[in-house]
């Protein structure tokens, strides 16, 4: 007598037992089974179907229900802590509400108002690399202006560090002093306050 076989993998079992509950009557004579053992097994197949499929069926709930609840704390929370930040410099916002609220956190806990990115420039193979640490946030915006002027213009969203910023001289071999600085952003919105302006002469 061969080996019996059961399929272990559920991917399979699914498939296995609806092709042996769709077949197991067309053989029945041959293999000497009454009306009744047949509608038996094929029973015990549609019980282990359900019972996989049901399963199936929680795990796409409870996948779905994360994929919520995170995508909720992201943009509802965003919200939120935007809301929040905006409270804290309310003209009648005092400690003591702040601590009501219970929106006052520790010296070592986030606070998005008072943000200040650390950012460090350096020249790498003719770019600009602006390198930093993500703690807290989704990315920085870069800004940049040119040594002596007063706008700085957006430049790029880094969300990986370091960035890197390919310039080309306005003028061939006239070196250009340039300023770079950048904010924090969660969910799309500017937070904090800015970082330490870092300068990169460029051209040398």
């Amino acid at each position: 007598m061969k080996n019996p076989f059961f399929p272990r993998a559920e991917s399979f079992l699914v498939i296995w037992a609806t092709n042996y509950q769709e077949k197991i009557a067309t053989h029945a004579t041959s293999l000497g089974l009454t009306q009744a053992e047949v509608a038996a097994e094929i029973a015990l197949c549609q019980s282990i179907i359900d019972a996989i499929n049901a399963a199936n069926t929680q795990k796409n709930l409870y996948k779905a229900a994360m994929e919520t609840r995170d995508n909720t704390i992201a943009t509802q929370g965003g919200e939120l802590r935007l809301e929040i930040a905006r409270h804290k410099v309310a003209s009648g916002y005092t400690e003591a509400i702040g601590q009501d609220l219970g929106i006052i956190g520790t010296a070592s806990e986030f606070d998005p108002t008072t943000y200040k990115p650390i950012i460090v420039g350096e020249l790498s193979g003719g770019n600009v690399r602006i390198r930093f640490k993500k703690v807290g946030v989704d990315g920085i915006n870069i800004y940049r202006r040119q040594k002596g002027t007063s706008t700085f213009t957006f430049l790029s969203r880094a969300t990986k560090s370091p960035f890197e910023h390919q310039l080309v001289l306005s003028e061939p071999n006239k070196p250009e002093h340039w300023e770079y600085r950048a904010f924090g952003v969660i969910d799309d919105f500017e937070i904090g306050i800015a970082s330490d302006i870092v300068e990169i002469v460029f051209g040398k």
